[in-house]
């Protein structure tokens, strides 16, 4: 839906100070990075992507989630050497910065780069590396949620030992353990287990469901991982009980509007179900999933909210306060960020 331009409205959206919970940093790659890396490491892209416009249009075609999948792949395949995911994680914190993001929790799928010669340690550490440079530029605070693969679980044992081994030497960051992929086919009870041992080295569990899923996939998320929060969720409007489960246990939704568009969970931003998520009374948060593939930016995602998804500004408003109390950190963190934040409900 198309609105005329409100600058005193995306003045006041850029201003606000804002928290992002689910940012991957596979899908924050820009076109021109894309390029740079390929060449940079000498791998070749296809042809019909070989310049900033073609891969651009690509990213407003996806077809299926297995179109987008694939174009995800292209930048995981791009990314090679320690070196890249420090640059790529500048860019990341630049774009932050220039959002007036204060905190972000950062998904990254460590199986992707278990075959990668320079070691999943050495990857690691460049990544912490732009993390605390971020951090001392920008103010900014970055935390990991590492994730595993529904539909490649072979993997995941190893990702997990990786994983308990990064906690026992202090954590460098990490502070959940995610789920992602096709949900249909592979359910959460299959890792059950895996969550569990996270769980009891300190690893709460942050799954995705209720995407490219329904209810049944976000039901059977809930039971057999037992997050306190959700990646998307928003397919859970299929089901009156277990919107009203999700509201009086209080599970956080992390809702990723243009996502969802683009991957035809919804047929348009005035389809999107947020507002029937608010009025359940759930609780929630607006993200941007995988920024760069969705050509979208959290106060793009606010503005359609507010013009296009029925979203109130006093609800904005408690998403971001919400966003902040269901987010990772200590509470001495959480303390802090919330002086920072300075909200406003008035509009």
């Amino acid at each position: 839906m198309d609105h005329p331009i409100d600058n005193a409205l995306q003045k006041r959206i850029h201003n606000l100070k804002k928290i992002e919970l689910h940012l991957h940093l596979e899908g924050s790659i820009s076109p021109e990075s894309l390029i740079d890396l390929a060449n940079k490491n000498h791998l070749r892209l296809p042809t019909h992507l070989a310049r900033p416009e073609q891969i651009y249009a690509s990213y407003l075609q996806y077809k299926s989630f297995r179109d987008f999948v694939n174009i995800l792949l292209l930048g995981v395949h791009c990314l090679q050497t320690p070196q890249d995911f420090y640059h790529v994680m500048k860019q990341i914190g630049q774009r932050l910065a220039a959002e007036n993001i204060i905190y972000a929790e950062i998904t990254w799928t460590p199986q992707f780069y278990l075959s990668r010669q320079c070691g999943l340690d050495n990857i690691f550490h460049a990544m912490n590396l732009a993390r605390k440079e971020i951090e001392t530029e920008f103010g900014i605070l970055i935390r990991w949620i590492p994730d595993l693969v529904r539909s490649f679980p072979k993997p995941a044992p190893v990702v997990i030992q990786w994983l308990l081994q990064k906690i026992r030497d202090g954590g460098s960051g990490i502070v959940a353990l995610g789920l992602g992929g096709p949900e249909s086919g592979h359910p959460a009870e299959r890792f059950k287990e895996l969550f569990q041992a996270a769980r009891q080295a300190g690893l709460p569990a942050n799954p995705h469901a209720g995407e490219n899923a329904g209810a049944d996939s976000v039901r059977d998320t809930l039971t057999f991982l037992q997050p306190k929060r959700i990646g998307h969720g928003v397919r859970a409007v299929e089901d009156a009980e277990l919107l009203i489960q999700l509201a009086e246990k209080k599970v956080h939704l992390e809702v990723c509007l243009s996502s969802n568009v683009q991957l035809q969970v919804c047929s348009g931003f005035n389809q999107h179900p947020l507002r029937r998520l608010l009025d359940a009374g759930c609780e929630l948060s607006l993200n941007t999933d995988d920024p760069a593939l969705f050509q979208t930016t959290l106060n793009a995602e606010y503005l359609h909210a507010l013009q296009d998804c029925g979203m109130h500004w006093h609800e904005l408003i408690k998403s971001i306060e919400d966003a902040l109390n269901a987010s990772y950190l200590d509470p001495e963190e959480k303390t802090m960020l919330k002086k920072r934040l300075q909200l406003n409900t008035d509009i």
